[in-house]
Order: C-alpha cells, then sequence, then structure tokens
C-alpha cells in the first residue's frame, strides 16, 4: 500500500511539473507556452518601414501560416513602388551600382532569410519570404543562422534575460554571433502606434559590409515590434511591427 501511495504521489508531482511552464538558465533553450496570443493560424501582422522622416506601411503584410507546438511558419510580403526602392537605393548608398550589382548583393541577404524579389511588375517590387521561428511565452528563437536546422535554435530574446546577457551561436560557415541585451524598460516608454510599452532591446553586430548593427526591440507580451538597422554610413532604417494581439 505505501509503495502504491508514493507511486501516486510521483505522478502527481510529474504531472504538475510537466504542466507548467519551464524556465531554462541556457540562454539557447526555451521552455514556456507556446500559447503566446499572436501565432495563431491566419494572425497577421502589420508593418512600416521608416527611413528618416518617411514611412511606408505595409498593412497586414505578415501572417501566420502554420503552428507546430511553437513552431511558427511565416508568410511576408512587402510591396514597394519605385520611388521608395529609389529612396532605399539612395539610403543604401546603392544608387550608383549597376543592376547586376545591385543583384548580387541582394541575393546574399536574401537567401539567408527565405527571401525572393519580384521585378516583373514596372510600377512595383515585391519581396516575399516564407520562414520559421519558435516563439514561447518565454522568448522567441530563430532558425536563419542554421540554415533552417530546427535542432540548432539561436535566441533573439528571452524576456528573463537582463542587460549584458548575451546569446551566442555560431553558424554554418564556423561564424560566431552574439546577440547581448543591451536595454531592459522598467516603465512603457517605448512608443509603438498608439501604445507606450515596456521593450528589451536586442543588439546584433557583425562584420558586415552594408550594416554596423541590427537591434531587435521585443515585448514579453506581443513579441517583437522592432527591427533597427544601423547602417554603415550611421543613418537607419528601422521595420515597427503590430501583431495581431495589439
Amino acid at each position: 500500500m505505501k509503495n502504491v501511495f508514493f507511486f501516486a504521489m510521483f505522478a502527481v508531482l510529474t504531472f504538475f511539473v510537466n504542466s507548467c511552464d519551464t524556465v531554462s538558465t541556457d540562454p539557447n533553450q526555451l521552455g514556456g507556452n507556446t500559447d503566446v496570443g499572436f501565432t495563431d493560424v491566419g494572425d497577421r501582422t502589420g508593418a512600416w518601414l521608416q527611413f528618416g522622416d518617411e514611412y511606408i506601411y505595409q498593412k497586414d503584410s505578415i501572417v501566420v501560416i502554420k503552428n507546430e507546438n511553437g513552431i511558427v511558419t511565416t508568410f511576408a510580403m512587402f510591396e514597394l513602388d519605385t520611388a521608395d526602392f529609389r529612396r532605399i537605393d539612395t539610403m543604401l548608398g546603392m544608387q550608383f551600382l549597376s543592376s547586376s550589382e545591385k543583384y548580387n548583393i541582394m541575393k546574399i541577404y536574401f537567401s539567408k532569410f527565405g527571401a525572393t524579389i519580384d521585378t516583373s511588375d514596372k510600377k512595383t517590387v515585391k519581396i516575399t519570404s516564407e520562414f520559421r521561428i519558435r516563439v514561447t511565452s518565454e522568448g522567441i528563437q530563430d532558425f536563419f543562422n542554421s540554415g533552417n536546422n530546427l535542432s540548432r535554435p539561436f535566441t533573439l530574446v528571452k524576456y528573463s534575460s537582463n542587460v549584458g546577457d548575451k546569446y551566442e551561436f555560431t553558424d554554418m560557415d564556423n561564424k560566431k554571433i552574439t546577440r547581448e541585451v543591451v536595454y531592459k524598460s522598467t516603465d512603457n516608454d517605448y512608443e509603438i502606434g498608439f501604445f507606450r510599452i515596456k521593450v528589451m532591446k536586442i543588439d546584433e553586430i557583425e562584420d558586415d559590409p552594408m550594416y554596423k548593427k541590427i537591434t531587435y526591440v521585443a515585448n514579453h507580451k506581443y513579441g517583437l515590434v522592432g527591427i533597427i538597422i544601423t547602417l554603415n554610413n550611421n543613418k537607419t532604417v528601422t521595420l515597427s511591427l503590430s501583431p495581431a494581439n495589439m
């Protein structure tokens, strides 16, 4: 009878532990709940690009097409008219390059993010991408640097992290990439749309010919809400995101 009692207690405790959100101390391991409020199939995220004082709005341009226990497949499409494309060209300092040179540069970046560009319409350029990320209540991970290998996630943000914490990863070319938490709000100090929210900012610094660093802006409830790219000419390009549950 005693053995039965202890077995029953063990079963109850095991169920309780497995039912709770798990929190790992390893920065490249995420526990947590996969029901986060903005990754259901069909959920759409609005986006807008900012170049200096200019904005390019992309309504509901990012949509969730699959969610398998937190592995979220997302389809994104951005449409830019020729004027928008010229502004981007100028900001990136590529306006004097030939079409083939521009294409070769874009091909490098687009291949990393699984993106394609359609220039068949002379008035509108379409950029599309389908990619997978892992999203839980504990944070977000991507697979861009592992060639979409789901067994090798790289943490984008872990909400329990503090300023100075780092996420490190070695990519397929044996290059080490480091992301570091550089800011964590104590108040609702980040403005997005009509909201002010608490955020974390994570810097990724690479030796890259186009940019100095990428700053990811994330919120524990809404996930990734912004990406700020600081170019080598010190200009910034900002992609702001408005998730489905905002």
